[in-house]
């Protein structure tokens, strides 16, 4: 851990001056006698590079290194769209939203053309979750490792918060409802909305297209908090087919045989080098004979030999597994 964090500060700082250095020498250039003679051909550039480039910056120096998510890179790219549209004389924004029509239809098209078989693939995979069932049928259509778990969890969070108030989850399961996490997550969106109302109308005097960008954020982050709640309630810790399967809402998931477990016991605090897969407070430590792989959020791994877990009945998951 002490490594790491020092590893991470480094890559944000290189971030943070590689993008200061590239918008001074963008708005510099913007504002200099060299744009005037001719402003249509440098503000393509400047558009390029407010966008696309500043986006590559931040996923080499920060994304691929774990220092940042990846959806950081989306927030980089659409303020590179809104700092374009506010401030660069004649830069291409309508070439930008025609680009990106064109990247959705040929995605849309890809995944038409594949559905059998991604349907077939996810199928096969439904025991590993909704996440994980979607990224194996995106991967065995052809799709990269790490852009099928991002996929897949974007459009996992959109279905469970669209389709999850109307579903039940599967008996026979440890659920982890009775955490307290509920009530924070109503917490944090009730927090939310009044916050992102007044936020916007201040945004609106200076710029209605970045107040509109971050109330797009909010609602994102609401969206991904009922998702959440609702992985949470409809998909539990499971056994079946001689697997432990470990599903914690969209953040994390893992299978475990059961032949892999050497104990289970109940536990109050998370012990220094388990993995923490609790919900708030953890209630259960799972210990394997050798580290499992734990799959993440958009694709993120780690690896142990020791889970803590929240489970609402400790006791009925220890007789289970004894």
């Amino acid at each position: 851990m002490d490594t790491v964090i020092p590893s991470r500060a480094r890559s944000l700082l290189l971030t943070a001056a590689a993008l200061a250095v590239l918008y001074a020498a963008l708005f510099g250039i913007v504002g200099s006698a060299m744009f005037a003679r001719a402003p249509v051909h440098l503000a393509l550039a400047v558009t390029f590079d407010l966008t696309v480039t500043a986006t590559a910056v931040v996923w080499w120096l920060a994304i691929r290194r774990k220092a940042l998510p990846a959806w950081s890179g989306l927030a980089v790219l659409s303020w590179g769209v809104a700092a374009a549209r506010a401030w660069v004389p004649h830069a291409p924004i309508g070439g930008l939203v025609a680009a990106g029509a064109v990247l959705d239809l040929v995605a849309t098209s890809w995944m038409l053309l594949r559905f059998r078989r991604i349907a077939q693939a996810t199928r096969a995979a439904r025991d590993e979750g909704p996440i994980g069932a979607l990224e194996a049928g995106l991967a065995s259509a052809g799709m990269p490792a790490r852009l099928a778990a991002i996929i897949a969890t974007e459009l996992v969070v959109v279905w469970l918060a669209i389709t999850g108030w109307f579903r039940r989850p599967r008996a026979g399961s440890f659920s982890m409802r009775s955490t307290g996490w509920m009530a924070v997550a109503g917490v944090i969106a009730m927090l939310v909305i009044p916050e992102t109302v007044a936020f916007h109308l201040l945004l609106a005097h200076w710029s209605p297209l970045v107040a509109w960008i971050a109330t797009a954020s909010s609602a994102y982050l609401l969206l991904w908090l009922v998702g959440d709640a609702h992985a949470i309630r409809l998909y539990p810790v499971r056994i079946t087919g001689g697997m432990l399967r470990v599903l914690i809402g969209i953040r994390w998931r893992v299978a475990i045989p059961l032949e892999d477990i050497t104990s289970v016991e109940r536990i109050t605090a998370v012990p220094d080098g388990a993995l923490n897969l609790a919900l708030l407070e953890p209630t259960v430590l799972v210990t394997l004979r050798a580290p499992v792989e734990v799959r993440g959020l958009l694709g993120i791994r780690r690896r142990g030999d020791r889970l803590a877990l929240t489970i609402d009945d400790p006791a009925a998951l220890i007789a289970a597994l004894s």
